[in-house]
């Protein structure tokens, strides 16, 4: 039986290669993708995310052909905390925007849930 912790839960896929995420408008690297839902995402950065910020963001995910899609979503900042070396950080994001087919692309990545 799952916990109602894992119940509210989206279904999470764990990035298994190097993914950067990228700020469309700054052209900046936010971080590495380290996990992803189809409600947030988590990343593993350099820098101390500001509490709260909103982003625009790209990377790209590859589909079931194995070509890159570019997604570009809306994200916001729900935590950051300290990573275990020095000078990186976890951050927790919620996804607030995405268009259809990045969404469907997101899901197809994800793959089915889990029983």
């Amino acid at each position: 039986m799952k916990s109602e912790f894992e119940q509210r839960r989206a279904p999470r896929k764990r990035a298994t290669s190097p993914m950067p995420v990228v700020d469309v408008m700054n052209d900046a690297v936010l971080g590495q993708l380290g996990n992803l839902s189809a409600t947030g995402m988590m990343l593993l950065g350099t820098r101390e995310p500001r509490a709260g910020a909103v982003h625009q963001v790209t990377f790209n995910l590859p589909d079931a052909q194995h070509r890159e899609h570019a997604v570009v979503i809306g994200i916001q900042e729900q935590w950051h905390e300290p990573a275990a070396s020095a000078g990186q950080f976890w951050s927790g994001y919620r996804i607030i925007s995405g268009s259809e087919d990045d969404v469907r692309a997101i899901d197809e990545w994800i793959g089915p849930p889990a029983d």
